[in-house]
């Protein structure tokens, strides 16, 4: 599934639990996975922007390479309706800035 695929299906489909946010990821595979974390943690580095920050984040994958696969359903859960709002927000600032998530 690409990226936007996933970032719109998980969007409109909030896990409920741990194991709904596990279901829903092993649809994806580990690099779509790691996308959408990066996705969502770069989103909340964005909040108050409306482009994408040219300081000290870099916009990739790796940025959140500290966090193990193991973690992601958790955090997805964890994360809830902010999901929403982190995954919008990287969104627009992207598109400001001329960058395809797909590239994450």
């Amino acid at each position: 599934m690409p990226f936007y695929i996933a970032m719109n299906s998980l969007k409109t489909n909030i896990p409920a639990s741990v194991a709904a946010a596990q279901n829903f990821l092993s649809t994806l595979s580990p690099n779509v996975q790691a996308q959408l974390i990066s996705a969502i943690y770069l989103g909340r580095e964005h909040i108050h922007s409306s482009k994408l920050r040219n300081d000290e984040i870099e916009i990739s994958r790796s940025y959140t390479d500290h966090i193990g696969q193991d973690e992601y359903a958790h955090l997805l859960y964890e994360k809830g309706e902010n999901v929403i709002i982190y995954l919008n927000k990287l969104d627009a600032c992207a598109k400001a800035s001329g960058f395809d998530l797909n590239t994450l």
